[in-house]
C-alpha cells in the first residue's frame, strides 16, 4: 500500500515519526515533490482567497498526489500536548482537502488530541494500522518507534544546530535537496521566527535562507535553541502556553531577544491567526529592548524582490546598530496588584449588554461604563491592534480604550479555552494598553470557572465582593434582563418584515428597549416586556406580504453586534425578509439555567451530525455550527443563507471553504466584516441577493414575496 504525505504544514514538525510508523507496517511512503509555481497556483485556484498561503500550497501537494498513491495521510491535529490548542485550519485540514480537492485520492484523518490523553493517541494509532495488520502488538511497536525517531529527530536538530530539512536529509538520504550554506563566518547573527512549513518552503519564503547567507548574515532557529530552552523563555513572556506551536514563535523570540543574535526576523502568512497575536507580543518586547525586528508577511502575491530589498535594508540597519548581549532583564512587565479596589468597571459591548448590565451594577454599588461601539470605537482600535488581527479584537480594544478615557481603573472581559484567537485576545489587548501608558487592573472570567457558581464568583469578584445576596440579586435582575431583550428581538424579526410602517416599527422597538433598561426590579421587567410584546403585535401589517426566510450564521460578534454587520437585520427587515439566528447567538442563552446543565452542549452534538459528512469536527468559534446550519437550514425549506465572517477568521474561513462542498443546495450570501466594509456595498449586496432568492422561490415553488 502507498501512503501519500503531502510536503506542506505539519511535515516539517512529524515526518520522519510519520515515515518510521508506515513503512514499519509495510508501507511505502510517497512524498510530494518540493512546493512549485504549478502547485501554488493549483492551490489557490481551490480555496477561498481568504485561508492562508500554507493551505493553499497544502492542497496543491494534496492534488499533486493524485494517481501516485493510494491513501493520502492528513491527521487532524487538534493538540500536540496537554493544556494548548491547534490552529483551526490544522484541525479541519482534512476536511479541507476533502471540499477543495475532491480528485485527491482517499483521506486518511486520524484525530490527534493531547488533551484526551495518551489512550486517545494509542487508540488512534490501532484505528490507522488497522488497515495494515490487525496485530495490535505490531501497531503498538510501529507507533514505539515512530515515538521514538520522533525524539531523535527533535535531539538531532538541537544537538547538530540543524534546520528540519537538514535534519530530514541526514536521518533519510532519499530526500536530500540542493545543498544550502549558512553564514557561519559573518559579521552579524539574525534569529529567524516562524512556523517551519513558511520557513523551509523555498518557494513561497524565496529562498529566504539562501538570500541571508548570500547578504553574509548567520541565521540562528528556533530548533537550534531546544525544547528546554524555547519554553522557559516563553514562560517569561507569557503567564501560559495557548497555542500548540508557541514555542516556535513566542519561545524563539523571547530567547534570541535575550542572547547573542543581533536581531530578529518573523515570518508569518497573510491571515494566520495565531501569529497575529502571538507575535504582536515577540515584537513588543523586541521595542521595549532596543532589539532589531523585521516582520515578513508571505502570501501568493508577495514578489520576491521587494523581499530581497527589505532585507538587505534590514542586514545593513543591524550591522550599523549592533548592540552587546542584554543581561539580566525580564522580558514580563510588572502588573498592578490584585489588592486593588474597584473604582469604575469598564466592558467592552456588544449587541444588548448595556441596558441588561446598567441597573443591575447598581445594585452592588458599582460604577459601570459599556461605551457603544462607533466609527470612534473602531477607529481607535484599528489604530493600536496588530495589522491582520479580525474585527472583534479591534472593536474590544476601542471599547477598553473607551472605558479607560472615561475614567475606568478596572477592565474586565469573558476569555474562552478553543481554538479561536478570543482565548488569547486579553494578553495583547493588556500589553498594548500598558505600551499605551495606561494603568488600570485587569480581571477575567476563564472558561474554567464553570457552572452557575464559578460565574457568581466572577460577578463578585467585579464587585469588590459585594454581599451575597446583593451579587444573587444583580445577577437575576441581569439574565432576566438578558431574557426580555431576546424575547423581544426574537419577536421584532417576525414583525419587521410585514410592517408596514417600518419607522414606527423600529420605534416601538427602541422604546421598549429603553423601558427594560430601566425597569428596577422583577415586576416592572415583566410589566414592561408584557406592554411592548403587546404593542408589536398590535402593529399594523401588510397580509400581502410573504417574506423571505434567510439564516444568519457565523462568528458570533459580527453576528450579534449591529456595528460591525451594519444593522443587517434590520436592513433585511425593509428588504422583506425574515431572519433567524442559532440558539447559541441569543446572550441569554449562555447564562439560563439550562445552560448550565450542558443545553448549548446538546444542541452542539446536534448541529455536528448536520455538519459531520462535510465537516468531522470542532473547528473552534462558530465554525461547525456555520455548516451544520447551511444543512439545516436547506432542509428546512428556508431560502437562503447569510454567512458573516471577520476577516481573517479561521474557523470561519475553514467553513466558507466546506459550504460549497454540501449536496444541500441553498443560496450563500458571506460578507466579510472589517473596517473597510460600507454600508452601500452591503445594501447592493443584499439587494442583490433578495432579488436572487425571489426569483428561486417563484422558480422552485411558484410563491411570491408579494401575493
Amino acid at each position: 500500500m502507498r501512503i501519500g504525505i503531502p510536503r506542506g504544514l505539519l511535515y516539517y514538525q512529524y515526518f520522519p515519526m510519520w515515515k518510521t510508523f508506515f513503512e514499519t507496517l509495510g508501507a511505502e511512503v510517497v512524498v510530494s515533490p518540493q512546493t512549485t509555481q504549478e502547485m501554488l497556483d493549483q492551490g489557490c485556484s481551490r480555496a477561498v482567497g481568504d485561508i492562508c498561503l500554507p493551505v493553499k500550497v497544502f492542497c496543491g501537494h494534496a492534488l499533486s498526489l493524485a494517481g501516485k498513491c493510494d491513501y493520502v495521510f492528513v491527521p487532524s491535529i487538534h493538540s500536540p500536548r496537554k493544556g494548548v490548542y491547534n490552529c483551526p485550519k490544522f484541525i479541519g485540514l482534512p476536511d479541507i482537502v476533502r471540499a477543495t480537492v475532491p480528485e485527491c485520492p482517499p483521506v486518511l484523518d486520524p484525530d490527534i488530541d493531547a488533551n484526551e490523553g495518551k489512550k486517545q493517541l494509542y487508540e488512534a494509532a490501532y484505528k490507522l494500522g488497522s488497515m495494515f495488520t490487525q496485530d495490535r502488538p505490531k501497531i503498538e511497536g510501529a507507533l514505539n518507534k515512530a515515538l521514538e525517531a520522533n525524539r531523535a529527530y527533535r535531539a538531532h536538530m538541537e544537538r547538530e544546530g540543524l534546520t528540519p530539512v537538514k535534519s530530514i536529509e541526514t536521518m533519510f538520504p532519499e530526500y536530500r535537496v540542493e545543498t544550502r550554506g549558512n553564514g557561519s563566518a559573518s559579521v552579524i547573527t539574525v534569529a529567524v521566527i516562524g512556523h517551519r512549513y513558511l520557513l523551509y518552503d523555498e518557494h513561497i519564503s524565496h529562498r529566504l535562507v539562501q538570500r541571508l547567507t548570500q547578504l553574509g548574515v548567520k541565521t540562528v532557529y528556533a530548533e537550534m535553541a531546544g525544547e528546554d530552552k524555547l519554553r522557559a523563555s516563553m514562560l517569561e513572556l507569557v503567564d501560559k502556553p495557548y497555542w500548540g506551536y508557541e514555542e516556535e514563535i513566542v519561545g524563539a523570540g523571547a530567547h534570541y531577544i535575550l542572547s547573542d543574535a543581533d536581531g530578529i526576523i518573523s515570518v508569518a502568512a497573510f491571515g494566520c491567526g495565531p501569529d497575529s497575536v502571538m507575535l504582536e507580543l515577540v515584537q513588543r518586547a523586541a521595542r521595549r529592548l532596543n532589539k532589531p525586528f523585521l516582520k515578513l508577511i508571505l502570501d501568493e502575491h508577495t514578489a520576491e524582490g521587494g523581499l530581497v530589498t527589505r532585507l538587505e535594508a534590514f542586514a545593513d540597519m543591524v550591522r550599523r546598530t549592533k548592540q552587546p548581549t542584554i543581561k539580566s532583564v525580564h522580558l514580563a512587565r510588572p502588573f498592578r496588584q490584585e489588592k486593588d479596589g474597584i473604582g469604575v468597571l469598564g466592558i467592552p459591548n456588544m449587541r444588548t449588554i448595556a441596558p441588561a448590565f446598567r441597573v443591575p451594577a447598581k445594585l452592588v454599588n458599582i460604577k459601570l461604563i459599556v461605551p457603544a461601539v462607533t466609527k470612534n470605537t473602531l477607529s481607535l482600535g484599528t489604530r493600536y491592534s496588530p495589522e491582520f488581527v479580525c474585527l472583534p479584537f479591534k472593536v474590544i480594544l476601542g471599547c477598553f480604550i473607551e472605558c479607560l478615557e472615561a475614567g475606568a481603573d478596572t477592565l474586565f472581559m469573558v476569555t474562552s479555552s478553543n481554538a479561536c484567537r478570543m482565548g488569547y485576545y486579553s494578553k495583547v489587548h493588556e500589553e498594548i494598553l500598558r505600551d499605551l501608558g495606561y494603568d488600570f487592573k485587569f480581571l477575567r472570567h476563564k472558561s474554567s470557572d464553570k457552572g452557575i457558581l464559578g460565574v457568581l464568583r466572577t460577578v463578585r469578584k467585579c464587585t469588590n465582593h459585594a454581599p451575597w445576596r446583593n451579587v444573587v440579586a444583580a445577577y437575576n435582575l441581569a439574565t432576566s434582563k438578558m431574557k426580555a431583550l431576546d424575547d423581544l428581538e426574537r419577536k421584532i424579526v417576525k414583525v419587521r418584515p410585514v410592517a408596514q410602517d417600518k419607522a414606527l416599527t423600529e420605534r416601538v422597538f427602541h422604546e421598549a428597549i429603553d423601558a427594560i433598561d430601566e425597569a428596577t426590579g422583577l415586576l416592572s421587567l415583566r410589566w414592561a416586556v408584557h406592554t411592548y410584546l403587546k404593542k408589536l403585535d398590535q402593529l399594523p401589517r401588510d397580509p400581502s406580504i410573504v417574506p423571505l426566510r434567510v439564516g444568519i450564521v457565523g462568528e458570533m460578534y459580527v453576528v450579534l453586534e449591529p456595528f460591525c454587520n451594519l444593522n443587517l437585520e434590520v436592513e433585511l427587515g425593509k428588504l422583506g425578509v425574515e431572519v433567524m439566528r442559532t440558539r447559541a447567538t441569543y446572550l441569554s442563552e449562555w447564562t439560563s439555567i439550562k445552560s448550565y446543565m450542558g443545553v448549548l452542549n446538546s444542541e452542539k452534538k446536534k448541529m455536528a451530525k448536520y455538519a459531520y459528512p462535510y465537516l468531522r469536527r470542532d473547528v473552534g468559534g462558530h465554525g461547525l455550527e456555520s455548516v451544520a446550519e447551511k444543512v439545516h437550514l436547506a432542509r428546512e425549506g428556508y431560502d437562503g443563507v447569510v454567512h458573516l465572517t471577520p476577516f481573517t477568521c479561521m474557523p470561519e474561513t475553514i467553513a466558507q471553504n466546506i459550504m460549497p462542498s454540501t449536496k444541500e443546495k441553498i443560496p450563500v450570501l458571506t460578507l466579510i466584516c472589517d473596517e473597510q466594509a460600507t454600508k452601500t456595498g452591503m445594501l447592493t449586496r443584499l439587494e442583490a441577493f433578495v432579488d436572487l432568492l425571489e426569483r428561486r422561490r417563484r422558480s422552485n415553488y411558484g410563491k411570491q414575496t408579494r401575493v
